[in-house]
Parts: C-alpha cells; structure tokens; sequence
C-alpha cells in the first residue's frame, strides 16, 4: 500500500503544471540529454562567464578597430592585440585574419551544448548553439 501511495505522488508531482513548465524551459544537450549551460536556467555562476566572454568579445572589435575612420592597417592576430584580458574562464578562443578581413570566436568548453560566440570587421556580436543533425546540402539556384 505505502509503494502505491508513494507511487501515485511521485506521478503527481512529475506531471503537475511547474515540472512541465521546468521541463520545457531547459534546453537539453542534444548528445547527451544534460542541461545546456546557457539556456533560461542558467545559473549565476555560468551567467558571469558567458557576460565575461562578451566582454571580451568586445574587446578584441575594439582592438581590431582602435580608432574611428578607415583602416589603414591590417587587422592582427589574436597574440598581436593589446590590453586584452585572459581569456574567459572555460572558453576557447580562436581568431583568423587575412589582413583585410577577421573573424573569431568564443567556445564554451564546459557547456555539452557548446555555446559559442563570435564576430569578425563588421563588430556584431552573435550568441549561438550549433545545430543538430547532420549537414544539410542546399543547390545553388541561379535567378
């Protein structure tokens, strides 16, 4: 009888209106099925990682980009810039640069939904997730 009982709260309570409102909330690692660390349950301490890795997002545009007018000189590699801070704790970074153009980006190494960030000369900051699936081939089609 105690089993039934147990067994009928415990069905009560993964059903009622805020688990499901929990459980549609969290985004799941679509490898794993854990948590995504920056979805909307994201907690203080991976909030302040990924606000740090903005940050630094900025900063690198900002020292790609040191004064306001044209360019006149190439954009430089990442170890090249100046007055930058360590990288963001549990972020990988990566810059490429031609010269003429760049572009970088922000990994969360920690984050099993592999959270990233990323910019190049245009200075838009983006916040994204890969997609899941495998790679889809779209035709060219020509007007």
């Amino acid at each position: 009888m105690k089993e039934a009982t147990l067994a009928f709260l415990l069905v009560g309570v993964l059903i009622s209106p805020s688990t499901l409102t929990f459980a549609q909330t969290v985004q799941l690692s679509p490898r794993l099925g854990a948590p995504c660390l920056h979805d909307p349950s994201e907690q203080p301490a991976d909030q302040l990682r990924r606000e740090q890795a903005l940050r630094f997002a900025q900063l690198v545009n900002r020292a790609e980009h040191p004064s306001f007018g044209p360019r006149l000189s190439p954009y430089l590699p990442l170890d090249q810039l100046r007055n930058l801070p360590p990288t963001p704790s549990g972020f990988q970074v990566q810059l490429d640069t031609d010269g003429r153009t760049y572009t970088f980006s922000l990994k969360d190494t920690l984050d099993l939904c592999r959270f990233a960030i990323f910019s190049d000369q245009d200075s838009r900051i983006y916040q994204a997730v890969p997609t899941t699936g495998g790679t889809e081939f779209r035709p060219l089609v020509l007007p």
